[in-house]
């Protein structure tokens, strides 16, 4: 792992990329604070938990037993609309 300040970062910014691009964690002291800076090597590394199960679901495909699926009053024509001027 790097260690560096800021001010090093912003001279040698193309040489501490590629060292992150080849998996390397770097961080840089700024202002008594540290950053972490890692490489996302591919898109899935950004999901949250919420958005993997999501796309876990996704590539489960449909269900078994879609057919026995009642979707009510959706598409029989008894919903009710609402608007304002109801009240």
């Amino acid at each position: 792992m790097l260690e560096i300040t800021a001010t090093d970062l912003r001279k040698d910014l193309f040489k501490v990329l590629d060292r992150l691009s080849q998996g390397e964690e770097v961080r840089v002291r700024r202002r008594g604070q540290v950053l972490k800076l890692k490489a996302i090597h591919s898109p899935d590394d950004l999901l949250t938990e919420h958005q993997r199960k999501f796309q876990a679901a996704l590539a489960s495909g449909v269900r078994e037993d879609w057919a026995d699926f009642d979707p009510g009053d959706i598409t029989d024509n008894r919903h009710f609309e609402w608007t304002p001027e109801d009240n």
